[in-house]
Parts: structure tokens; sequence; C-alpha cells
């Protein structure tokens, strides 16, 4: 019995998300949601359905949610749908190492290539993007994405979120606190404060993530 699977986003990159996924033998994807610009719910993504959020418990049955948005942005309308009544599903692809001593929560996806060390927690609606290495007793907070590429050592902490750019390190133990952002290529070799973005190499402050 597949698990049936609508898809929160209709942007270019959810289309690469299904491309991805569709890669699970027991998920099968049934639509899309969209939410700013009903206009997009006559067309489809990827020859799937478009649905407009609010309609969505009519023609969900037993299907659970999964949010393609990279953005930490989407936890305003991840927060709706929950409190709408929806579950949450949570993909691996067939191609990720993940440790089964680690948890994952619900909502989150971890794409092809990945390796996830034992002993460590991801909370939900991580993204965890193509060929992250995510290291041993390390934590991560719900909303977080971590880009293509990023390597997170062990024993780190990573607030939620966080954005870790494409190919960037977190060196051993560090802490990067929540509302971060670590630029492309960053090596982090110190703890970073919540809101902040840091990027270099080392990573060195850039401004505040919080102020406009």
């Amino acid at each position: 019995m597949p698990r049936t699977v609508l898809i929160m986003g209709t942007t270019a990159y959810t289309e690469v998300f299904i491309d991805m996924f569709e890669a699970i033998a027991d998920v099968e994807f049934v639509g899309c949601i969209e939410n700013l610009d009903r206009a997009k719910c006559a067309g489809n993504v990827a020859g799937l359905p478009v649905h407009w959020h609010e309609d969505v418990h009519a023609v969900a049955g037993n299907a659970r949610l999964i949010c393609s948005l990279a953005t930490p942005q989407r936890r305003d309308w991840i927060v709706e749908m929950s409190e709408a009544g929806f579950e949450f599903e949570t993909l691996i692809h067939p191609s990720a190492t993940v440790s089964k001593r680690t948890e994952i929560g619900a909502g989150s996806s971890i794409d092809a290539g990945c390796v996830v060390a034992g002993y460590s927690r991801i909370s939900g609606h991580v993204r965890m993007g193509r060929r992250v290495s995510f290291g041993h007793h390390t934590e991560v907070g719900a909303y977080t994405t971590l880009h293509p590429g990023c390597i997170v050592s062990g024993n780190c902490k990573i607030g939620s979120q966080v954005v870790l750019g494409t190919g960037s390190v977190i060196l051993d133990g560090r802490t990067i606190g929540d509302g971060a952002v670590v630029a492309a290529g960053a090596i982090v070799t110190k703890d970073v404060p919540p809101y902040t973005m840091v990027a270099g190499n080392p990573a060195v402050f850039k401004r505040r993530t919080d102020q406009t």
C-alpha cells in the first residue's frame, strides 16, 4: 500500500523535488498545494494537479503533506496546515545513508547521497539537500535548511530556521543559533549567534538576519 503524499509548493524546485523523491518505491505523489496565487490551480506541476490550500481537505483523503520549499519562512504555512489537522510525511531518498540510531522528525526530507551519522536528532520539517554530510551526536532544529554539499561535523547544535549554504562546513562542536545564515562555502570555526549571517574562511559576521 503506497504512502500517498501531497506536496506543498508549486515552484520550479517543486518539480526537482518530485523528480528526486519519486525514487521511493512506496510513495505516491497525488498533487501539489498552492497558497499565494490561485491561478496556478488551473495548471499542473510535473503532471500533478495543483490544489488551493483552503480546498485540500476535500481532495486529501488519507494523504500526508510534505513541504518542498527551502526558505525558513515556510514555517508559517506548515503551522497553518498542521493546525488545520493535516499530518506530515518524512521522505528519505533510497541512496541516502541514514543511521537507524538517528531520530528524524515528521515533515523532514533527506535528498540523494546524504550521509547521516548515528545518535543525532533531526527535528521536524528539515530540508537536507543533495550529498549533505551530517555528523554524529548532532542536533538540528525545526524548519532548518541544509543546502547541497554542506558538511556538519559531530557534536554540533544547529538551531531552528537556520540556513546552511551550499558547500558550507561546520566544524566539530560548534553551535549555530536560531535564524542564523551560513553563506555558501563558509567554514565555521566558532559558534554563530542567533539571527546573524556569517561568510568566508574562516566565517566572520556579516549582518543581522532579523533586521531590514
